[in-house]
């Protein structure tokens, strides 16, 4: 089987990030919104199906921030698949209208909320090892590779 593509999105607000809100036996948890490209769709198709099942809102589709690996067999973890391989395209969002409720929420995400740049380093915040660059809005590298 090959890699996973998924599309996550970013939106900003003035110091705040969009992040959906999750929730399991390790606490809270957050992860941008966005999901997996299915069979026939392109990136900005997910792009818009994603947003509106996870938090019912429309937007822009704006440039590519970064990209980056996930693969479970070289960072073994509980919480990822045995075997797992996905490409996180991470991609800039504009304009949003929130026009109405999720439709169809990730079985452990509970809701989203703007969360303030601040406290990206005191929250469980998925992909950990880019904070940095979602704090400061830093993105020069596109492709981040896989990181520990």
């Amino acid at each position: 089987m090959g890699p996973r593509i998924s599309v996550r999105a970013v939106f900003y607000n003035q110091d705040h990030i969009l992040l959906c809100k999750h929730q399991d036996e390790r606490g809270f948890w957050y992860i941008t919104p966005g999901g997996g490209v299915e069979h026939g769709e392109t990136l900005e198709d997910t792009f818009h199906r994603e947003l509106m099942e996870e938090i019912g809102l429309k937007a822009t589709m704006g440039d590519v921030l970064c990209i980056r690996d996930l693969i479970s067999d070289r960072s073994p973890t509980p919480y990822l698949p045995e075997h797992f391989h996905q490409i996180e395209i991470f991609v800039e969002g504009k304009t949003p209208n929130f026009i109405n409720t999720a439709s169809k929420l990730d079985p452990a995400q509970i809701g989203y909320e703007w969360v303030p740049l601040e406290r990206l380093d005191n929250i469980l915040f998925f992909p950990a090892e880019l904070v940095e660059m979602f704090k400061n809005r830093e993105f020069s590298t596109i492709y981040q590779g896989h990181k520990l």
